[in-house]
């Protein structure tokens, strides 16, 4: 009872109470006490007086709007005595509005409406002629005319392309990076330019993400699809931390085309939506086991010049490359015994950050963490060539040598394990450090003996093959991981990593500066081994916990869920995102798409369809025109043509010309998330500029090629789209 409390007493300064005794505290703090009191003052340790919600997010799902699945919803039949209702999009419109006592506006002006659908179709003001010849033509085609005029135009995939690009967070540099990387993507306009392509040509939504996520592994694909694959690699370089690089990754995916938030997964279970670690660090093992390559465009770009002093900076690095791997990888190998002790003293060898070392016969923490994976693996499927070397990893250093005798008689009869290590332990040794250096000796002679065989291939091999696969498997912890130079670097000494950086530099600025566009593509392939994930305790790297499949999102599957199968299971995820079945991927692109013409969409948050997401202003209306983008192939152009032909998109910004009737609907309704008149809108900066230029009739039309610097003299008049993006250094007046 806060009336009879001595903490208030003394709070608010009473019978002679005074705390704080200086300064009172402000009312609204009292207040705030008083009613913490009147509630039972419950304390966060005490489990009997708080009320905490136990309905855990995997069961929020079940009820959840966004996960269940798309229905598709009988057309309301409303009396419609002014036949405002032009689509079905305009009877799901005027059924809420009835509901709730309001009425649609006055259909706009044909001078405003020929100028709404102008930037909501191509992001350009209509040409004086344009507006004349609309305003003259009386016939009833005349708007549905104009609808097919832009949509046809080229303007049209321009315009979109841009609102795809910011999902995409497109830009055509890396982000802050180390000097001795080139800053500029080379390849980022190839996919710019193929996002406007796949706009105008009306790809089918399902295919445009499949090729983003999986061009590579799509048979009929042509070779400039390849370019879609900047979807997943134009991201931020995060100064080559890979596992940085898969986290954007993920999110660009999930977000962007299911509207989940599964990156807040990387520490621990999403705190709101059904999205477990587990279900992140399936589809971190996917990226994972994806591995960047960069691919030609185009045969030839008709310069014979540029094409063979390409080839050779190319060929110059590959072999550096080559040589680079194989002169660390053989380091490693002749230092087994050194990487078996670091794993007994790994706080000594960090797992990122800056552990580039300058002597080439230096302990390298990369591979020191490869070996630690490779061993951690080998302990969880018996590998019998480390049972040995496990067993003595687990003894107490200062009991080794007592203890080490038993470890020793165990496993001498052991015929699992390969004989050159039996052999080596017939005898107990005194040290963990005398462990390491046997098992390095036996791993010498291994080395030695391939080498020798390698000179003298028709001899008969006599090397054990699980004891080689070590040394030289696909996934053996002495070979260098296969990927580019950033991926790659932690595996070098800094000598080496210099001189690879130096012929990557001359293969990037040939390629950027070149007298003509030579179109690249940046895209992933898969390893040839992929990569079994586990999950990073708190997203720890350094504390790994239990191993999980390569699989989609639980929430999102059926109740016979199965592993990805073929290589890393980036087809198949692209698949599972794609599937009709699934709840998000429709209407997240159809809530994306209304946000673009009204200004706001159906789903106030269009990246987020989580659980803390608000419900749909007109749910039904949603699953609508979801199901009809899927019966309808998937085409963007038709649901554009649902949108901008409703009388729902024709009314007037103004409202009802009834002073009285408007202040009502604007007190019901303030945010017009009933759709009561149409929403006046901002021009973005790109359309800004683009009518600025436009109306001085300097516009280049010019379509696709390398970005241009929009802020550097003599200022460019290309269209804002093909402004350079610097996503480092953005410009002051974008700020």
């Amino acid at each position: 009872d806060a009336a009879g409390s001595l903490l208030v007493q003394a709070i608010r300064h009473q019978d002679g109470l005074e705390m704080p005794p200086k300064e009172e505290l402000s009312e609204r703090v009292i207040e705030a006490i008083e009613h913490w009191i009147d509630s039972g003052a419950p304390w966060p340790a005490s489990k009997e007086s708080l009320t905490v919600s136990t309905i855990k997010p995997s069961e929020q799902a079940k009820e959840h709007w966004a996960f269940q699945p798309v229905q598709r919803p009988a057309v309301p039949v409303v009396a419609d005595e002014r036949g405002w209702v032009q689509n079905p999009i305009d009877a799901f419109t005027l059924e809420k509005l009835r509901a709730n006592g309001l009425s649609p506006s006055p259909a706009a002006g044909k001078r405003s409406l020929m100028r709404r659908l102008s930037y909501s179709l191509t992001g350009l003001p209509p040409s004086p002629e344009d507006m004349q010849q609309f305003l003259d033509d009386s016939s009833s085609t005349a708007y549905a005319d104009l609808v097919e005029r832009f949509l046809a135009s080229p303007q049209y995939g321009e315009h979109w392309a841009r609102h795809w690009l910011d999902v995409a967070r497109y830009s055509d540099t890396k982000g802050y990076v180390y000097a001795r990387e080139e800053r500029f993507w080379v390849h980022a306009w190839t996919y710019r330019d193929w996002v406007a392509r796949a706009f105008n040509e009306d790809l089918p939504y399902d295919r445009f993400l499949l090729l983003q996520l999986a061009a590579d592994q799509v048979p009929d694909r042509r070779q400039s699809d390849l370019a879609a694959m900047g979807f997943l690699t134009l991201g931020r370089r995060f100064l080559g931390v890979e596992r940085d690089i898969i986290d954007d990754r993920i999110d660009v995916v999930c977000r962007g085309t299911m509207g989940l938030t599964v990156a807040c997964a990387r520490c621990h279970d999403h705190k709101y939506d059904p999205i477990p670690t587990a279900d992140y660090y399936s589809l971190y093992g996917v990226f994972d086991s994806s591995v960047e390559r960069l691919e030609p465009l185009t045969e030839s770009v008709g310069d014979d010049a540029f094409e063979a002093e390409l080839k050779k900076r190319q060929d110059a690095l590959q072999d550096r490359l080559v040589a680079a791997r194989q002169e660390s990888s053989d380091r490693v190998r002749a230092r087994v015994a050194d990487y078996l002790f670091a794993q007994s003293e790994l706080d000594k060898y960090p797992a990122n950050g800056f552990d580039q070392v300058f002597q080439a016969d230096d302990i390298l923490p990369a591979f020191v963490r490869r070996w630690q994976r490779f061993l951690r693996e080998a302990k969880r499927a018996n590998d019998p060539v480390f049972t040995i070397w496990q067993a003595y990893a687990d003894l107490p250093a200062e009991d080794f040598a007592t203890v080490a005798m038993a470890v020793t008689d165990q496993f001498q009869h052991n015929e699992s394990i390969p004989a050159a290590i039996l052999h080596a332990f017939e005898t107990s040794p005194q040290s963990f450090r005398e462990v390491c250096d046997r098992y390095g000796a036996v791993f010498a002679d291994v080395n030695e003996r391939y080498k020798a065989q390698a000179n003298n291939p028709q001899e008969p091999s006599a090397i054990e093959p699980e004891l080689l696969a070590v040394l030289y498997g696909p996934q053996a912890p002495c070979q260098v991981p296969d990927g580019p130079v950033v991926l790659a670097e932690t595996y070098f000494a800094s000598g080496v990593l210099t001189d690879l950086w130096k012929h990557q530099g001359e293969v990037d600025r040939w390629i950027i500066n070149s007298p003509q566009p030579a179109p690249h593509a940046l895209t992933l392939v898969d390893q040839a081994q992929p990569i079994e994930p586990r999950i990073f305790v708190r997203g720890n790297p350094l504390v790994q916990g239990a191993d999980v499949p390569r699989q989609f999102l639980a929430a999102l599957s059926n109740a016979d869920r199965r592993p990805f199968e073929h290589g890393s299971g980036r087809y198949e995820l692209a698949q599972d995102i794609i599937d009709p079945r699934n709840p998000l991927t429709a209407r997240v692109l159809v809530n994306r798409v209304w946000t673009a013409h009204f200004g706001h969409g159906l789903v106030t948050t269009p990246s987020d369809f989580g659980t803390r997401a608000a419900a749909p202003s007109h749910p039904e209306l949603l699953d609508w025109l979801a199901d009809s983008f899927i019966a309808q192939g998937w085409s963007v152009k038709e649901l554009q043509r649902w949108i901008v032909l409703s009388a729902t998109f024709q009314q007037s910004s103004r409202g009802p010309a009834d002073a009285s009737v408007l202040s009502a609907a604007i007190k019901l309704d303030p945010d017009n998330r009933l759709l009561w008149r149409m929403n006046p809108r901002r021009l973005t900066f790109e359309e800004f500029r683009d009518s600025l230029i436009s109306a001085a009739g300097q516009l280049d039309a010019s379509i696709g090629g390398r970005p241009t610097d929009l802020f550097a003299t003599p200022f460019p008049l290309r269209r804002t789209l093909y402004g350079l993006v610097d996503r480092q250094f953005l410009p002051g007046t974008l700020r």
